[in-house]
């Protein structure tokens, strides 16, 4: 007997940006059909997204708040013979895409002990979500057992993943592999590229915008849960399948069929004339009646088929056509490296639609910059770093087709540095400037050698001009240079050579232990040089009596407690450069 396993997840993301090709290649078939499951009772893992995004708010309270309560009052509610777990991610560490765990391991149901775990979330991190639903299809045998994720998010991926493709796969190699998805405090755009999780695995997509409907999307997709999954049926019959003749590309539409709903049969919409079991795209038809599907962003003539997935055979089918879509860009002829431009576009608008800036030998779903169509018209660009020529464009978020074009050139910053011929080691000194201005845009000092993104002190043109920088505590030949900040480009330099500085103490040849003493000092005197008292084997930034410069001269130091041979030091501050030295002994009183 096969056990139906549920993998309920909990994930709220931030951020990210995400392109999803739901224009799957033509070539690609699905697999043949299991054998028919019996059913035990639901196994669930709840698995709580605990990134850092989950500090964000909803009408005045921390989304974490809202999802602990919420999950709580669920848990509280779920059948006593339920089998249940907790996963979580991203509550340990910041930036770690590998921080997943299973905080309690799948068994009968202790709402205790779920919700003390719950409680104890403390977000983080980042979002693994693809990463986390692989991890808990195959802790759950998806291929030999069923499986069920329901997802909670406000966001997206943001390790660099597609959830997307990955939900496609895990339904084909599955047995009966679904995931609801709940889209907590989403935008418009963010759903409409979340909601191909549920679209390539059959489960429902719900939206929620507060403690109340986030609690009522989680209830009904458990009821979805407890509700048994489609019976196999060995002699489907014929289907029959009402849709619009003709859709433009891209563009979302509906099925009505009349089939068997046997488990995992779905409608394909497939390249007029290619083989039975290959498509386009495809939806379960366990998600409802009618289905919603995506026109394919390439104009054509195209089939809508019914297959029963356990015979692999088509039982019905209906033609249709996808009428192309157009679409236009205005800009600007030339625009400065990384300089904001505005794209004004006219296009069909759909949710995931964005318009890029791009090398003309990139493929339609590779840029250099981009901007969501529904994030207003005109989209706001920025220009590449490198000057040249470069293409505007629109592009169909399904399918990643360029509808329009327009070139554009980028043209190179004019940008130069003034500063002093030589400085001081660890001094402050003014450098003037002129460049693009970008807010990101640094002023730095560095060695010869080292990359553009790389500097030993630095300052943001948007805090003034001139700039103000520390030379480095190191004598040496140096270089004072304008960066473009985004794409961290080397527009121009000056060298500028450090000068070394030197120092000198006056300090008593002995004193008695744990009694006050003062030291004379000549040196650079910066408000964070420290005269100290050390072991001769301690490092410069180690000590056991300290004075900073900036309090007086002559310096007040204590002495150690414990007689001995010991030093009085002058540090740099900056750098924490020892510049003098000299020894001094510590005696029983």
């Amino acid at each position: 007997m096969k056990v139906r396993l549920v993998v309920s997840f909990l994930i709220l993301l931030l951020g990210g940006s995400l392109l999803v090709d739901a224009n799957v290649p033509a070539a690609k078939v699905k697999p043949m059909s299991r054998t028919a499951l019996q059913q035990r009772p639901a196994s669930v893992i709840f698995v709580l997204d605990a990134s850092g995004s989950m500090w964000g708010q909803v009408h005045g309270s921390p989304k974490i708040v809202i999802a602990k309560s919420v999950m709580c009052d669920l848990i509280d509610g779920l059948p006593a013979g339920m089998n249940v777990g907790l996963m979580a991610y991203g509550h340990r560490r910041k930036g770690d895409c590998k921080d997943i765990e299973m905080l309690v391991p799948v068994g009968k149901c202790d709402p205790a002990v779920l919700k003390a775990r719950i409680k104890a979330l403390n977000p983080k991190g980042k979002t693994p979500l693809s990463a986390a639903v692989e991890q808990a299809a195959e802790n759950l045998r998806y291929t030999k057992k069923r499986a069920t994720v329901v997802l909670v998010s406000d966001g997206l991926e943001t390790c660099n993943a597609d959830p997307c493709k990955l939900a496609e796969k895990l339904a084909m190699l599955g047995v009966d592999f679904t995931v609801h998805v709940i889209g907590f405090a989403l935008t418009e755009t963010e759903q409409a590229r979340l909601r191909c999780l549920a679209d390539k695995t059959g489960g429902l997509f719900l939206t929620a915008s507060d403690a109340g409907s986030l609690r009522a999307s989680l209830l009904k997709t458990v009821e979805k849960v407890k509700q048994p999954p489609p019976v196999i049926k060995e002699s489907p019959g014929k289907a029959e399948l009402t849709a619009p003749d003709a859709v433009p590309a891209g563009a979302a539409f509906e099925v009505k069929w009349k089939g068997p709903n046997s488990l995992r049969d779905y409608i394909a919409i497939s390249k007029k004339g290619s083989k039975d079991m290959q498509y386009v795209d495809y939806a379960y038809t366990k998600t409802g009646n009618p289905v919603r599907m995506i026109a394919p962003g390439e104009p054509g003539d195209y089939e809508l088929r019914y297959t029963h997935e356990h015979s692999g055979r088509v039982i019905g089918r209906r033609h249709i056509r996808v009428t192309p879509v157009e679409a236009k860009v205005w800009i600007p002829d030339r625009v400065q490296v990384a300089a904001k431009f505005a794209a004004k576009w006219q296009g069909p608008a759909y949710a995931t639609d964005f318009v890029t800036i791009a090398r003309a030998d990139q493929a339609p779903d590779g840029y250099l910059g981009f901007a969501y169509v529904h994030d207003g018209n005109p989209a706001s660009l920025r220009a590449p770093s490198d000057p040249g020529a470069y293409e505007v464009r629109y592009v169909l978020g399904h399918g990643a087709r360029v509808l329009a074009k327009a070139p554009i050139t980028v043209e190179a910053a004019e940008a130069g540095v003034e500063a002093p011929k030589s400085v001081s080691a660890g001094s402050k000194f003014e450098v003037r400037w002129q460049g693009p201005k970008e807010a990101a845009d640094l002023i730095t000092i560095a060695r010869a050698e080292q990359a553009p993104d790389g500097y030993l002190g630095m300052a943001y043109v948007r805090d003034g001009n001139p700039a103000r920088l520390r030379a480095p505590a190191d004598p040496g030949a140096y270089e004072v240079r304008y960066i473009l900040g985004h794409g961290a480009k080397l527009l121009a330099k000056a060298p500028i050579t450090v000068k070394p500085v030197s120092a000198g103490l006056q300090a008593p040849a002995s004193v008695n232990a744990a009694s006050p003493f003062t030291v004379s000092w000549q040196g650079p005197g910066y408000p964070d040089d420290l005269i100290t008292i050390t072991r001769p084997d301690q490092t410069p930034t180690s000590y056991l009596g300290i004075a900073y410069a900036h309090q007086g001269n002559p310096a007040r130091l204590t002495a150690p407690k414990k007689p001995g041979t010991y030093e009085v030091r002058y540090i740099m501050g900056y750098g924490a450069k020892l510049l003098a030295k000299t020894p001094i002994t510590v005696t029983s009183p």
